[in-house]
């Protein structure tokens, strides 16, 4: 596409004024052609399209400081909704959100150490199915975020290594079932978005660590991803601890959730988190200073201005993240960048889904960073 054909502009105008709603909730025509510098004649056009295509709305008149009262336009949140999944390790979580993000349904169960493609799958679609039910517009599309790697076209998994899952359609099964488009995307993939959409990460350069069950990473530079799989979870930081790869001594072996249940009887992380029990503690306050030994390696590595932890284990309590920092601080002679912890919690990856799904089909907004990148 060309963006400098006619066609292809209005579409580029139309999609900054839905972000811009769904970024300041109001705003009338006027403020609308100011902030994103259209003329008035376009932006009545763009504005009117939407009110016809059920998008936005006329809220009512409001005060301005002129005293004058414009009419004031704002995003119809439950003009369509989307369906967010998160297949994680050991709960499989689905939502129902509108398009302001707001989870309006929400259903969580067990997910089995190795789970069967057809069990899981007839699980999901059917809490979709009834989902679907209850959405009184449209559903745009679903987006299923999982660990692996995925082909180019986001519809198939290749491989999970640690369910043994290859080449599995799972995009084509969920659209057959409930006839809405679907899309994959990596797990570390959806947090990075909710990182930057939800919890408006500002820093362009960053080191991101799904510390969770199993430990994966990604390079955010200038907004996007950069690079592969990094097998941050594999950079080997100790001489003992046999790993599910089969190696010695890698990360996931000292600090992973899998390790630390494997170690304690099957207890999950939150358990262990909650026991009193010096041993517990011991080996918690390891694996944190292990993930510092491995964040020194990172940050020296990539050149990271800032480090952030995702999943499970970034809650592991101030204590443990402690004796992380300290170590990190001590070892790094990059000791001033900063390590913070999500402040989105445990739904971060289906928050992540979700707004990833809002992207895909509705708002665009990655495609509008290309554009303006492009522009500069």
């Amino acid at each position: 596409m060309k963006f400098t054909q006619p066609a292809a502009a209005r579409e580029i105008n139309r999609l900054r004024v839905l972000n811009l709603l769904l970024e300041v909730k109001e705003y009338s025509r006027a403020e609308i052609a100011r902030h994103l510098k259209l003329n008035k004649p376009s932006t009545s056009e763009i504005v009117e399209q939407l009110i016809k295509d059920g998008l936005v709305a006329e809220a009512g008149k409001r005060e301005t400081a002129a005293g004058r009262r414009p009419v004031a336009i704002t995003l119809i949140p439950d003009a369509a909704f989307v369906l967010g999944v998160d297949m994680g390790s050991r709960n499989t979580s689905i939502a129902l959100a509108d398009l302001e993000g707001n989870i309006l349904r929400f259903e969580r169960f067990p997910t089995t150490a190795q789970p069967e493609v057809k069990e899981l799958c007839s699980s999901v679609i059917r809490i979709i199915r009834k989902m679907s039910k209850l959405a009184t517009s449209p559903i745009l599309g679903v987006v299923v975020a999982l660990d692996g790697v995925l082909s180019d076209d986001k519809r198939t998994l290749i491989r999970n290594e640690h369910w043994d899952w290859n080449d599995i359609p799972l995009a084509a099964i969920i659209e057959r079932n409930t006839e809405l488009p679907t899309l994959l995307a990596h797990n570390v993939e959806a947090m990075v978005f909710a990182e930057r959409r939800i919890a408006h990460e500002e820093e362009e350069n960053f080191f991101f660590v799904n510390w969770g069950e199993h430990i994966k990473s990604a390079l955010v530079s200038k907004n996007s991803i950069t690079g592969g799989d990094t097998q941050f979870g594999h950079l080997v930081v100790s001489p003992t601890g046999l790993c599910r790869c089969g190696k010695i001594g890698c990360l996931e072996s000292q600090a992973a959730g899998w390790a630390l249940s494997e170690r304690h009887g099957g207890k999950t992380v939150k358990q262990l988190c909650l026991e009193p029990n010096l041993m517990i503690e011991d080996d918690l306050r390891q694996a944190a200073q292990a993930m510092g030994m491995a964040l020194v390696a990172a940050s020296a590595i990539t050149g990271c201005n800032k480090i952030i932890l995702g999943g499970g284990l970034a809650n592991l309590g101030q204590e443990y993240l402690s004796y992380l920092k300290d170590y990190y601080k001590e070892h790094s002679n990059r000791e001033k960048i900063q390590i913070e912890c999500s402040e989105l919690g445990e739904k971060q990856t289906l928050l992540g889904s979700i707004a990833l799904a809002l992207d895909w089909w509705m708002f665009k907004s990655s495609l509008l960073e290309v554009i303006q990148g492009q522009g500069k």
